[in-house]
């Protein structure tokens, strides 16, 4: 269905780019709502059923609610599929900027020791550079 060999590889990892993505732009809309006064549960409670959030968003606003980063998906796995996913890119002349930066931001949550929490433990990465 997706192609010849290695296709489904290649899939795998634009669908977690788009996973990568979405994980860092929802837990930095709830920094930015926190540092703005909102609370931390509306936020949680209303932003993963906005038309604009993905489904699994619900689920790890679970997570991040109760600081309880138990792996589903584990942060590493999360940076290497970013990374691969920009070593691909580079390999075949594609500019990913703005994957590049939120490949090195689950890097740097792989620094701080977050390696085997579930990816959506980059919150924390956006609560402690406060």
């Amino acid at each position: 269905m997706l192609g010849g060999v290695g296709s489904g590889s290649s899939f795998k990892i634009v669908v977690n780019l788009m996973l990568g993505h979405s994980t860092m732009a929802f837990v930095e809309a709830i920094t930015l709502g926190e540092s703005l006064g909102l609370s931390k549960g509306l936020l949680l409670e209303i932003l993963p059923k906005l038309p604009v959030a993905a489904p699994f968003l619900s689920k790890k606003a679970i997570k991040i609610k109760n600081m309880n980063f138990d792996v589903e998906f584990p942060l590493e796995l999360m940076y290497k599929d970013l990374h691969l996913a920009t070593l691909t890119a580079y390999e075949n002349e594609i500019a990913l900027p703005s994957t590049n930066i939120v490949k090195e931001l689950f890097a740097l949550a792989n620094q701080m020791g977050m390696v085997r929490e579930d990816f959506s433990a980059i919150y924390k990465l956006l609560k402690h550079s406060k």
